[in-house]
């Protein structure tokens, strides 16, 4: 599978964290070049590397997904127990979002058919 591109994580972002009010809109393709400023070629970040915001991120990502993760318990010096937490990219996930849903309305003029009535209204009243 190709790596995941901003492009493919932003519009898997918008269909997942933005669609369900988890995360605002404009805000999408900054949190995808964040997510994949972590990740290496080989798609797997270790947890302990991330700052406690964008680990939270990658929560909401695993909720959705978009991420997984894995744990490796090892022996290390004098028989202690060492735990590493992994991060994973899904991308077959996340280029699914790629394509459009089934019945979704993907044309130019879908844009206004989106907008609720209070926005027809509000957009009149500004006038």
């Amino acid at each position: 599978m190709p790596p995941v591109t901003v492009e493919d994580l932003t519009k898997a972002i918008r269909r997942t964290l933005v669609a369900h009010g988890k995360l605002p809109a404009d805000l999408a393709e900054t949190v995808a070049i964040q997510v994949l400023n972590y990740f290496g070629p080989e798609g797997v970040v270790l947890d302990n590397v991330l700052a406690s915001e964008d680990r939270d991120i990658f929560y909401k990502l695993e909720e959705e997904g978009l991420l997984s993760s894995e744990v490796e318990n090892t022996t290390v010096d004098k028989g202690k127990n060492w735990r590493i937490h992994y991060w994973l990219l899904n991308s077959s996930a996340i280029v699914a979002h790629e394509s459009p849903l089934e019945g979704e309305d993907t044309g130019p003029e879908s844009v206004y058919r989106k907008l609720s009535q209070e926005g027809w209204a509000r957009s009149r009243a500004s006038r």
